[in-house]
């Protein structure tokens, strides 16, 4: 670990950059994702850098953090067009950086950011998907950056935040209480899609499709309750995109500037995929995903079934979020709510608090085993598209 790094560690301040300007790191009309906001919040920061080839778009960004509340925090903050600038600051290295980029700007060996981060010994955050290639591509990857993480002592976390979820952690308590192996675990996503305007989550070749880059936060989930998948049983299909207005394909609200109709069909998205396998353990999964909604506020839920037992999360993503639960000789449920559930922000404390303690195991979503959930999407995608 570098010199600066043991440094910031010593005085309690860590230096932080991000490589992406857009919402994921700095807050949005689409979702309550923001990893800036938090580590404001968190504190015992330093921001050095913001990185994206839109310079002009960062700039914007900075400039407003810069009159914002916590301006204090943004002093030495620099814009710079490429990840590489990071390694020439001297006094103001990074010790971690938050990559927030669409899933084609990284993940593999034509573009290495977080690899070539952790090779100087950076500790990297990685938002979701992790990359936009086959599996089978991006395993050796995975291998190399997994190893060099080793060597150079660094935490590298992805950006699963559900496991950080309260209610997902209650979840997990009432199965272990209550003993018995699940029977099936179901989960749904709607996504509200009229107001998402970037051209890349469109095109399945740059995002991978909706099960790759969005319903991927699901797939890790089903990972986490159920264990690994039998692939052999997976099955799927798909709902795919048309431009003919009478057939269930056709969406009535894409966006203007997204201008669908110049992607030739087979790279727009599904706008609805079903999936259903068996895991190892022999519990039945399945996962449905829609692009139905209008407005901005997505839809999802989580079932899980055992002898005895009923889970029922809704709206996980909301501050609305409640656990139904019915256990044991009862026709009654329990409801659980959690107002103030922020997994965003336990996520992004849990990483701060590794790479000062030093200790890895703090993180719930290491670069292998989210390599495995990325596994899951990809198999949905080919069983349900053949593509």
């Amino acid at each position: 670990m570098n010199s600066e790094s043991k440094r910031s560690k010593e005085d309690g301040t860590l230096k932080i950059a991000f490589v992406g300007s857009g919402a994921v790191n700095f807050g949005g009309a689409e979702g309550p994702w923001d990893h800036s906001k938090r580590l404001e919040q968190l504190g015992g920061v330093q921001f050095v850098a913001i990185v994206d080839p839109l310079v002009g778009k960062a700039e914007e960004v900075l400039k407003r953090k810069k009159n914002g509340p916590y301006a204090h925090l943004y002093t030495n903050c620099k814009v710079m067009a490429e990840y590489k600038e990071l390694f020439s600051l001297r006094d103001n290295k990074p010790d971690a950086v938050f990559i927030g980029v669409p899933p084609f700007c990284h993940g593999s060996f034509d573009n290495d950011i977080e690899l070539q981060l952790v090779k100087a010994g950076i500790h990297v955050f990685i938002e979701k998907p992790i990359s936009v290639q086959p599996p089978e591509q991006v395993q050796p990857y995975v291998e190399e950056l997994a190893m060099t993480a080793k060597e150079q002592g660094v935490i590298v976390s992805v950006a699963y935040m559900f496991r950080y979820h309260d209610a997902i952690n209650k979840m997990k308590e009432i199965i272990a209480d209550h003993g018995r192996p699940l029977m099936t675990i179901k989960v749904a996503y709607n996504c509200a899609y009229a107001e998402l305007d970037h051209p890349f989550w469109w095109n399945t070749n740059k995002s991978g499709g909706p099960i790759v880059e969005q319903a991927t936060h699901l797939c890790d989930l089903l990972r986490y309750f159920g264990g690994e998948v039998d692939f052999t049983q997976l099955t799927g299909v798909a709902i795919p995109a048309s431009d003919d207005p009478s057939e269930v394909g056709y969406l009535t609200t894409v966006p203007a500037i997204i201008n669908e109709q110049k992607l030739p069909l087979q790279d727009r998205i599904p706008r609805l995929t079903s999936a259903q396998w068996k895991f190892t353990n022999g519990t039945v999964g399945s996962l449905t995903h829609g692009v139905a909604l209008h407005c901005q506020r997505y839809e999802a839920n989580i079932d899980i079934w055992a002898d005895g037992l009923r889970l029922s999360l809704e709206e996980p993503y909301y501050p609305e979020c409640r656990l139904r639960v019915r256990r044991g000789y009862t026709d009654e449920e329990q409801i659980f709510s959690y107002p103030d559930v922020d997994p965003y922000f336990k996520e992004d404390e849990v990483f701060l608090k590794a790479i000062r303690t030093g200790d890895n195991s703090l993180v719930r979503s290491s670069y292998q085993d989210a390599f495995r959930t990325y596994q899951l999407s990809w198999a949905i995608r080919r069983e349900s598209t053949g593509v």
